[in-house]
């Protein structure tokens, strides 16, 4: 009998001292702040880049449109404010050129107000079914947003003439 009593005593004693051990331990770590432990993670786990944004179809075009406004301007209305070509498709350029409050624009009419700068956004809108498309263009045109963007649509209800604002007022006073 002591001798089984000297076991469970030995036994007992060891779980003791581990727990004590286990205890007292440190706690687990990540990695240091700023410290990345991306390369332990498997090639297939890393995300991969994002695919560069769709080209917007009419941004080519678009380029090759005369700026209905005699020298760049400085929009107010889109973020950031950064000096702009407005661009209008053949079809509507004479609408846009003479709009007045009760204009309507025809389907398939676009428009563009382009950064001059090679790094600034961009921003389109296209007439499909009586309905505005807008797109949200990054500095060579991919599409950044597109459809019926809420931001868009709720500040183009405001404009005068079909959800369009037009030239500001002094472009169009001194043509």
């Amino acid at each position: 009998m002591r001798a089984a009593y000297a076991v469970f005593r030995l036994i007992a004693g060891t779980l003791l001292t581990l727990e004590v051990c286990a205890a007292c331990a440190p706690a687990a770590q990540g990695p240091l702040a700023g410290a990345s432990d991306a390369w332990a993670k498997p090639a297939a786990a890393r995300t991969a880049p994002p695919k560069p944004a769709q080209t917007w179809d009419a941004y080519a075009a678009a380029l090759e449109w005369p700026a209905l406004n005699g020298a760049p301007f400085i929009a107010h209305g889109h973020q950031p404010e950064q000096a702009v070509d407005v661009r209008v498709s053949a079809d509507c350029r004479n609408a846009y050129r003479a709009l007045v409050t009760d204009t309507v624009f025809p389907d398939g009419c676009v428009l563009a107000e382009l950064a001059k700068s090679a790094d600034g956004p961009g921003y389109g809108m296209r007439k499909l079914n009586g309905s505005w498309t807008y797109f949200q263009l990054g500095a060579r045109g991919g599409v950044l947003a597109e459809g019926a963007l809420s931001l868009c649509a709720g500040c183009h209800a405001q404009a005068p003439a079909d959800d369009v604002f037009g030239l500001p007022r002094e472009i169009v006073e001194s043509r």
